[in-house]
């Protein structure tokens, strides 16, 4: 785990150049990078370090083949080397995603029509229930969650009544901690406050204060701050963080009970499968779509290199027997697809450079607890070994002691 500065990408390369002289060769190593200049950069820095290692001089003619590379690159490697497996062609053709978007685009409209005309009732009550002038933003909604659900799972995961109660029991939880935290802040006035005021306050909001359950709490959510003269600055203060936690109880507590958030819950379910429907059509069309165009997406690529690994021992094997380790930067930007690659190749040999503060790849469905679930194991040396690489050697005190402040 390594903060910004902390000379993480130096100690990744230190660490090949101890492994080339124990005498495993540069090409025995799969060094995965988050983009192309990274993997460029990497792969200058460990010729350099080679360069200056007379012993190493053999390992310059192979680092050229070396694989150090972006998950992208190196997973479309796996499909090329054995696409026969699943009947494809060689040369697979990687798409501009726009020309795919474009054609998503065009085979949603035609299955609209399809159920517009076929009058399907589940199809109907989902358009009528959310749309008001037409359909065009539930359109926009599907093309947007179509690469991040996981279509086949989706409806059993979340509709099963374990799941349910649970994440109500997790909200009833959330509402407790958000009545507690307006309970600290009034402990805190009784430091300041003097008695009459202070006794003012305790008459309006004890019994939202004594509430156990969240049914208490939404009855008890009338509660009003009472008027309550010569505050201090820190007072008032103190009286408006409470005032708004009040509000965001009210805003949250919605329901008259966790059986009501329960049904309403369940209530959703014939709209998530109507989604759901929609959803495993697209998915169908544009992948007949790809398939008789040889046109992929880099997920493409990464889910077919999924299923030649999962679904032929014998390169899986090949693969993970060619490598002595795979070494990844930039971990905390994994997403769920890459990391599923990875464990399937890898054996007791993954090293990985990260620093969960700099994640900022959400958006492309990097997933960051990846990352923090390692950590939280590892410092227990629960399944690996952690490492932290606390000092920055780059920037300026100024900007530290800033930054720090902000994260503390």
């Amino acid at each position: 785990s390594a903060g910004a500065g902390s000379g993480k990408t130096a100690v990744l390369s230190e660490r090949v150049l101890r492994k080339l002289k124990e005498g495993v060769n540069v090409n025995e190593l799969l060094i995965l990078t988050f983009t192309k200049a990274a993997a460029k950069e990497m792969k200058e820095r460990i010729r350099k370090k080679i360069k200056k290692e007379p012993s190493l001089s053999s390992q310059l003619e192979l680092i050229d083949s070396a694989y150090i590379t972006t998950f992208d690159s190196y997973s479309l490697s796996v499909l090329k080397k054995y696409h026969y497996l699943l009947n494809l062609p060689k040369n697979i053709g990687i798409t501009d995603s726009t020309l795919v978007q474009i054609k998503k685009e065009e085979i949603l409209d035609n299955i609209f029509e399809e159920l517009y005309e076929e009058k399907n009732e589940k199809f109907e009550e989902f358009i009528s229930t959310f749309c008001t002038k037409d359909d065009k933003e539930i359109r926009n909604y599907l093309l947007n969650i179509y690469s991040k659900l996981e279509l086949k799972k989706y409806i059993n995961e979340y509709f099963n009544e374990e799941k349910i109660r649970n994440d109500i029991n997790l909200f009833k939880k959330n509402i407790l901690k958000k009545k507690e935290k307006i309970e600290e802040k009034v402990k805190e006035l009784s430091f300041l406050m003097d008695g009459k005021n202070y006794t003012k306050l305790l008459d309006s909001l004890s019994p939202l204060l004594n509430s156990e359950n969240y049914r208490d709490v939404k009855i008890n959510l009338s509660v009003s701050m009472p008027r309550m003269q010569k505050l201090s600055d820190e007072e008032k203060e103190l009286k408006e963080e409470i005032n708004d936690g009040i509000k965001e109880l009210k805003n949250i507590c919605i329901y008259e009970s966790t059986d009501e958030i329960y049904k309403s819950i369940l209530s959703t379910k014939k709209y998530v499968e109507c989604i759901i429907d929609i959803l495993t059509l697209l998915n169908d069309r544009i992948t007949q779509y790809k398939l008789e165009n040889n046109m992929y997406e880099f997920n493409d690529v990464a889910s077919l290199s999924i299923k030649i690994l999962k679904e032929f021992p014998f390169a899986r094997e090949e693969i993970k027997n060619s490598l002595n380790e795979i070494m990844i930067d930039e971990y905390q930007d994994t997403n769920n697809v890459q990391e599923e690659f990875i464990s399937l190749i890898s054996n007791n040999n993954v090293y990985m450079v990260g620093d969960i503060k700099q994640s900022i790849y959400r958006f492309r469905n990097a997933n960051p607890y990846i990352f923090k679930n390692k950590y939280d194991n590892y410092k227990n040396n629960n399944g690996g070994i952690k490492i932290d690489l606390n000092k920055n050697f780059r920037s300026r005190e100024e900007v530290l002691n800033n930054i720090n402040d902000v994260f503390r």
